[in-house]
């Protein structure tokens, strides 16, 4: 029983085989683990080797896992990574909370949900805003 796991934990993936519900992976050389269909927002294949995250231990045994860490614990980071992506483009991004889930996923790798949770962070802050045409960064006022 791979009671050794918490929500959240970063491990080591190889992804198995692909089955109906997703992807089978080995998580740390020792355990299976499914990584479901629809919670997957990148390219993968069999024999792939990734970081991925324990999402929670079923009563049963099984595994869930995700590729982006869950909550808030992967939203500061992608938050860091709209911020440079900002400072790279003249502090305008052609995106925003109402944008395609596809073209948050072009531009960031992300899930549309776990991009509102860091812009939204990042809006409470006040280093960012919105326009209709995407988001901005908010001048600094010095």
């Amino acid at each position: 029983m791979p009671s050794t796991y918490n929500p959240g934990d970063e491990v080591k993936l190889v992804i198995l085989r692909e089955s109906d519900l997703g992807f089978v992976a080995k998580i740390n050389g020792e355990h299976e683990g499914l990584l479901y269909h629809d919670e997957i927002f990148k390219h993968v294949e069999v024999d792939q080797t990734l970081t991925g995250y324990i999402k929670k231990v079923r009563r049963d045994g099984g595994i869930d896992l995700l590729l982006e860490n869950f909550g808030h614990l992967g939203a500061e980071q992608l938050g860091d990574h709209i911020m440079g992506a900002l400072k790279q483009r003249e502090g305008f991004l052609p995106i925003n909370a109402k944008s395609p889930a596809e073209d948050i996923y072009d531009l960031f790798g992300v899930s549309r949900k776990k991009f509102k949770m860091a812009i939204g962070s990042l809006y409470k802050k006040r280093l960012i805003r919105f326009t209709d045409k995407g988001t901005e960064l908010v001048p600094d006022e010095k």
